[in-house]
């Protein structure tokens, strides 16, 4: 007896030296104790607004449940000293607000309840202060969505429970960065559809709670389902389908097969008409998109055409498929006929349904010319022809352009005009332009001082065409001067009538010679009969030794001009002299005939033009 009054006496001296540490510190609406290994404070439904202070900075787990808190203040808990929380339960406290910074300084808070309050987002922003954070409940809030990232301050989370919420949307990658979770409820909300995207990142998960969610089991929870499958993640209640196919209605996940998670076909738009000639092959494109793959089939006056299968005795049926998800089936009738213009049935189906499809095949006769080609050839020849066209019009174009650029003829400069100058006598057949403006003063500067002004640039006429006469061998001719035509209009060939007599020009008196055989540009006759009669025998006797062809100028001989001859005979120079004589005064020479001046046997004369 003796040894169990000191066993009971040793236990109630362990358990009150504890309970008047605590009873000491601990507030007054607020019970404080040792639960579960952890100095434990509970302040549950007692009407608090906020935290109580005088908690002692050693409490480890703080319940305050049940009250009416509204809105977590920055840094609240820090102000109170609970720096060592490693719990905090704030179940049903009205909670609508919670400031970013409000668990500041709780760095060994391992378990938040934060479960039926008024939160209408996960409160991301508070996470950051609280990173090893491994249970966190946020059940039982007005909470519609879950955004990316929502989690991603908390990577060593293992429980997450967001149940009886009313999420609709969860992103995809919201539970990216908490690849450590282990327990996910996701029970009692309004989810009809879960992307694969979503949870296929959570490759620690032992378990996942799905039910009572308006499940809509098409193609759009396929991957879901497969995903559960080949990770073998259980679910303690089976998920129900509220939607999709009928046949899927009511139905368990663990009552359907992962290809009953399927969507209905849908055929593609593809033209619906078309035409053939006849003895061709016909090609009809069905396109379809189905998840699962869904089977085509081809169907003709209600009998199915197969691959290589005779459609008639001269005519065969090929069909070509390819594609998964989205499906082209092709048909091919060989060698068609106008008998067979018909409809052909095109039948997608997979276990969601079926999508059917009816096009119409026309055969025309074969036709010659242009008609036998199909509308695209057309419009690929209409192209190529305007393509053409426009080529055709911009070289056009560029020709035109580079024409305008180019002048019409290449003339000499504008304003000039083509001078034959004589030099000592003797035409050098050398042509110097001489601008207009020095032209327009012609009369006043570059009056005639010889005969040999004028250009001569007219044939004078053969002999054999010009009568025999004297009448034009006067003391006094009037001497025509041409202008060249190239001096106004350049070298244009068309323009004849350019060659026109200047009207700068002045009649010349030129001295009778008589016995001289030479002529006049203007004469009538080029040899006149009465021209020998008249001369002295001496000098005719001198022209015996010219004939014809020996060339003759109008005013020139062998030594230049009359008075060069007059002027080199004074001074002593013969008749053949080739260098520059010395400048004199200009000597006066008096028209005298042809006799006075002894000319020298061999003077030359210009040349008489007979056929240019």
């Amino acid at each position: 007896m003796v040894m169990v009054a000191i066993k009971w006496l040793l236990v109630t001296l362990v358990v009150c030296v504890p309970c008047g540490g605590l009873g000491g510190n601990c507030p007054s609406p607020c019970t404080c104790k040792w639960k579960g290994g952890k100095q434990t404070v509970e302040c549950m439904e007692r009407g608090l607004v906020t935290i109580p202070e005088s908690v002692d900075p050693e409490t480890q787990v703080l319940d305050l449940s049940g009250n009416n808190l509204q809105i977590l203040p920055r840094e609240t808990f820090v102000r109170s000293g609970l720096l060592n929380l490693q719990r905090v339960f704030l179940r049903r406290c009205r909670i609508g607000q919670i400031d970013d910074l409000a668990f500041r300084g709780l760095t060994n808070l391992i378990e938040l309840d934060l479960s039926h309050n008024l939160l209408t987002a996960v409160p991301s922003g508070t996470f950051q202060d609280v990173p090893f954070l491994r249970d966190l409940v946020l059940s039982n809030n007005p909470i519609q969505k879950i955004d990316s990232h929502a989690f991603k301050t908390i990577p060593g989370l293992i429980k997450l429970d967001l149940s009886n919420c009313e999420i609709q949307i969860i992103a995809s990658k919201a539970f990216e960065g908490i690849e450590m979770l282990e327990s996910l409820k996701l029970n009692g909300n309004r989810l009809s559809e879960l992307r694969l995207r979503t949870v296929e990142t959570l490759n620690r998960l032992h378990g996942i709670e799905m039910h009572d969610n308006p499940w809509h089991c098409d193609c759009r929870l396929r991957n879901v389902k497969e995903w559960l499958v080949n990770n073998n993640i259980p679910y303690p209640i089976a998920p129900v389908c509220s939607g999709g196919p009928e046949r899927v209605i009511d139905k368990t996940f663990t009552e359907l097969h992962i290809d009953d998670f399927a969507c209905k076909p849908e055929i593609l738009p593809v033209n619906r008409y078309i035409e053939a000639t006849s003895g061709e092959n016909a090609t009809i494109l069905c396109r379809a998109n189905a998840i699962p793959v869904a089977n085509i089939n081809w169907y003709w006056n209600g009998r199915p055409l197969l691959n290589n299968s005779a459609f008639s005795s001269h005519q065969k049926i090929f069909i070509y498929e390819e594609g998964k998800q989205e499906k082209r089936s092709v048909l091919v009738l060989t060698n068609v006929q106008e008998i067979n213009s018909s409809e052909f049935y095109c039948v997608a189906e997979n276990r969601a349904g079926n999508a059917e499809a009816n096009f119409t095949l026309h055969v025309s006769m074969r036709a010659a010319g242009i008609t036998t080609l199909g509308s695209g050839q057309i419009a690929g020849l209409s192209v190529a022809l305007v393509i053409l066209i426009i080529f055709i019009l911009l070289v056009i174009f560029v020709l035109l352009v580079r024409l305008r650029r180019i002048p019409f003829s290449e003339t000499k400069t504008s304003g000039q005009i083509e001078v034959v100058t004589v030099v000592n006598g003797t035409a050098n057949g050398k042509v110097s332009t001489v601008p207009a403006d020095e032209t327009s003063t012609f009369n006043e500067h570059n009056k005639p001082t010889e005969l040999n002004f004028c250009n001569p640039v007219q044939k004078p006429p053969r002999m054999n065409e010009v009568s025999y006469t004297t009448a034009s061998y006067n003391s006094v001719m009037p001497a025509s001067c041409f202008v060249s035509p190239s001096s106004a209009s350049g070298n244009n060939p068309d323009l004849i009538n350019d060659t026109k007599t200047s009207e700068d020009c002045y009649s010349v008196e030129i001295p009778e010679r008589p016995a001289s055989g030479e002529y006049s540009r203007n004469a009538d006759s080029l040899y006149p009969s009465g021209l020998w009669e008249h001369g002295d025998s001496d000098y005719s006797r001198q022209l015996n030794f010219y004939d014809d062809k020996t060339p003759i100028m109008d005013g020139m001989s062998g030594g230049g001009s009359i008075e060069e001859l007059a002027f080199r005979n004074a001074q002593g120079y013969p008749a053949d002299y080739g260098l520059p004589i010395a400048e004199q005064k200009p000597l006066t020479v008096v028209a005298t005939s042809a006799q006075q001046i002894n000319l020298p046997t061999n003077a030359k004369t210009l040349r008489v033009w007979q056929k240019g």
